[in-house]
């Protein structure tokens, strides 16, 4: 089993409640399933309906994701997401005046000894820290990937992409009804010595990720990020500043000292 060091932060910009859920669990080693999971949930659907589905899509993933049968970790994260969803539907139809498009986007990553798998629905980004670059390993299930492909493709100027009213806008949710978007990793992504791995809510994308990278890179070698680019996005004093959320990970380093056979061995 490896040993993981994690940290985890939240603000809530200038919404007038929190919407945002998360949950680290540590996984029995008898489950042989990984190592530890972190799940991220950024709730829609109003005062009460936001905050209820992403406390929902936590608690109910992390308690399903030890239950459900299943003989792989991709298919184990499968058919807990799909658990959730189902859930998500049960509870928005116990009252469905209060809960109109209650749901949440979700992003759940299981870290073990062969690397990182995750699932993710909606635009809540995974990124891997290498060498001093971000790499975003998830799809983002908001229409602005769409503008992106555009402008690639000269179909439109970076500045209407930018502009786009729809640009927010998700393709996906947890919402109970069928599922037009699932981004799941059917094999392990591998790590290597120095790599950080990060989970947010868009309201991280305040920050460039060029300035999210550069943050990484200069924390203290025995420090953790997340208070620093919170406090980085408060900086900014957005008028509109969703809520922040931020799961971050890394394996514990080894003794810098090399064993005693490769000193003799030279």
């Amino acid at each position: 089993m490896a040993m993981w060091i994690h940290d985890e932060g939240m603000a809530q910009g200038s919404r007038v409640h929190q919407e945002d859920d998360y949950g680290v669990f540590k996984l029995p080693s008898e489950l042989e399933a990984g190592d530890l999971l972190l799940v991220l949930a950024d709730g829609m659907g109003g005062e009460q309906g936001g905050a209820l589905a992403s406390a929902l899509a936590v608690r109910e993933f992390i308690k399903m994701y030890d239950a459900v049968s299943a003989i792989t970790i991709p298919e184990r994260l499968e058919q807990t997401l799909l658990h959730v969803n189902t859930q998500m539907g049960r509870e928005a139809a116990t009252d469905p005046e209060a809960l109109t498009g209650m749901g949440c986007t979700l992003l759940a990553v299981v870290l073990a000894e062969e690397g990182l798998y995750w699932i993710s629905v909606g635009d809540s980004p995974l990124w891997l820290w290498r060498q001093g670059r971000l790499h975003r390993l998830n799809e983002d299930h908001a229409y602005r990937s769409i503008l992106a492909h555009r402008v690639s493709a000269g179909e439109i100027s970076a500045d209407t992409a930018a502009r786009h009213p729809d640009r927010n806008a998700l393709m996906s949710a947890i919402t109970g009804d069928a599922l037009d978007l699932v981004d799941l990793s059917h094999q392990a992504h591998a790590l290597e010595e120095g790599d950080q791995i990060l989970l947010a809510s868009d309201g991280l994308l305040t920050l460039s990720e060029q300035q999210i990278a550069a943050m990484l890179k200069n924390q203290p070698m025995d420090g953790t990020p997340c208070q620093a680019l919170l406090a980085a996005v408060v900086a900014h004093k957005r008028p509109h500043q969703d809520n922040i959320t931020i799961l971050w990970a890394r394996a514990a380093s080894l003794s810098a000292t090399p064993p005693w056979w490769r000193r003799i061995l030279g």
